[in-house]
């Protein structure tokens, strides 16, 4: 439960609000948990499946091709979407464009300031990105091989994922402590194996694996001398952790990379490296997040433009709700004005 409360917020569980992300966190299809699947070849093959489904019905997918701004036309009462630009000095000329990126790198770094008014993009500077988290690979000869009294967790169908927890007490002092720039020695870690159940993710007789733990300090200045020293430190923590239960652990280990949130955000865009592109905050989450054409009362006044990223209202996870819900307002405003010519109105 405390990790539930905790993993989308930058909060200790102790504090006011926490329960919101609990609850995001226990939502399930139907109360169904089997609902919830890892695909076959990791995440990595939906993406896949999305690229040629668009390209077999007349799509392009340009990949390395970073956009640095939305182009508005607002010569004329109202502005409106008219394409992007990337950073290659494409020009890509659309009356709809999508952004399945963070809200607030939409609004304040990809369209022109004077295009929209300044308590909106004040709105969009306030959405908290504080990642703070240590994500690690690893490459093993064997899988873990936990000891008394956990042996339980050896049974392959508790290794898709396994929690090794700290009280929430401990929890709420390491978030503190994070955010004096202390390390925590004995970090809360949430350890997967897909290889045992997707052997594609591995080598013949190997097994891939990962982990993800809190807290990373980002903030207080790092009490280990620098940002990489801290991170190599915290990546030892959660080796240690995880061969106290399984002693093969680290023995096994053939070669590992460890991610912070700010390799993160370089590598896919997440500012302050958080995943959610607005963390679960009481204040950033159901009518606190902005929809499709923005937040409630507050409408992004610019024709064609849509968001549907994880930062989103139906978001983050792996949900295709805000995605699906800007497809579903940009159909539907298409249909107004086509309604609207018509009729002649």
């Amino acid at each position: 439960m405390t990790v539930l409360a905790v993993n989308t917020l930058y909060r200790g569980p102790a504090t006011p609000g926490s329960a919101a992300a609990l609850a995001f966190g226990l939502g399930v299809p139907e109360g169904d948990f089997v609902r919830w699947k890892k695909l076959r070849g990791g995440i990595g093959a939906l993406t896949t499946h999305l690229s040629q489904l668009l390209e077999r019905t007349g799509g392009e997918v340009r990949l390395r091709s970073k956009v640095t701004e939305i182009v508005v036309d607002n010569s004329r009462s109202s502005a409106r979407v008219r394409g992007v630009r990337t950073a290659a000095g494409d020009t890509l000329t659309s009356p709809i464009v999508v952004s399945a990126i963070a809200p607030d790198v939409t609004i304040n770094e990809l369209i022109d300031p004077a295009v929209l008014p300044s308590e909106i993009r004040d709105r969009y500077l306030r959405i908290d990105h504080r990642g703070s988290y240590l994500q690690m690979h690893f490459a093993l000869a064997q899988p873990p091989a936990f000891a008394a009294p956990y042996q339980a967790l050896n049974d392959p169908s508790m290794q898709a994922s396994m929690g090794i927890f700290c009280t929430p007490e401990q929890v709420q002092q390491q978030w503190e402590d994070c955010r004096r720039g202390i390390v925590p020695a004995d970090p809360t870690v949430v350890l997967q194996i897909p290889s045992l159940h997707d052997p594609s993710l591995a080598p013949a007789g190997k097994q891939a694996a990962s982990a993800f733990a809190m807290w990373f300090p980002i903030e207080g200045g790092s009490k280990y001398g620098g940002y990489g020293r801290a991170k190599v430190e915290m990546g030892q923590n959660v080796i240690d952790k995880i061969t106290r239960l399984a002693p093969n652990f680290k023995g096994s280990i053939l070669r590992y990379t460890t991610f912070t949130p700010k390799h993160m955000g370089v590598m896919f865009g997440a500012p302050g490296g958080d995943y959610c592109h607005a963390l679960l905050h009481s204040d950033q989450i159901g009518p606190n997040r902005p929809g499709p054409k923005g937040f409630i009362g507050q409408p992004i006044p610019i024709a064609g433009l849509y968001l549907g990223s994880a930062g989103c209202h139906g978001g983050p996870g792996i949900t295709f709700i805000p995605g699906y819900n800007a497809a579903r307002q940009a159909l539907a405003d298409r249909r107004a004005a086509n309604c609207c010519v018509l009729s002649g109105r």
